[in-house]
């Protein structure tokens, strides 16, 4: 199984953005250029997601995008389900253990990702840049 590129992208683009001040917008393109991804393909991800209302756009010179709600307010599933419509698309088949074994892993990631929010993330990787940060010793 593969998670998609687009949503990879997604969420490293919201957890970026949830990093930043309140009120502080930010362009796609700077995301993108920041976390050394395709400029276009975050633009595409970031539209997709004001769309779905998870961000806002901003317009004018210190225009781009923020949170349309605090990242603590978005989980992970809420990004899937914007992009994807379902966290995991299983066969619609009953009476079948595989059938149950595909449902029963489909709860299960939908319960992962519907607990682990934005902030969540943003904290995270956080954490990760200063444990990866440079150290100077005089």
């Amino acid at each position: 199984m593969r998670v998609p590129q687009r949503l990879d992208y997604a969420l490293r683009a919201m957890t970026a953005i949830a990093s930043l001040p309140p009120g502080v917008t930010i362009a796609a393109g700077e995301v993108a250029d920041r976390l050394g991804l395709p400029r276009r393909f975050v633009e595409q991800q970031v539209t997709a997601l004001g769309k779905q209302g998870l961000l806002v756009s901003h317009r004018g010179a210190r225009g781009g995008s923020s949170l349309a709600r605090p990242a603590s307010e978005v989980t992970v599933a809420d990004v899937v389900r914007a992009l994807q419509g379902v966290v995991l698309d299983v066969p619609a088949v009953t009476g079948s253990a595989v059938s149950e074994m595909w449902g029963a892993a489909a709860r299960r990631l939908e319960d992962v990702l519907g607990e682990t929010t934005i902030e969540e993330l943003a904290a995270r990787q956080r954490e990760l840049d200063r444990q990866g940060a440079p150290m100077y010793h005089i």
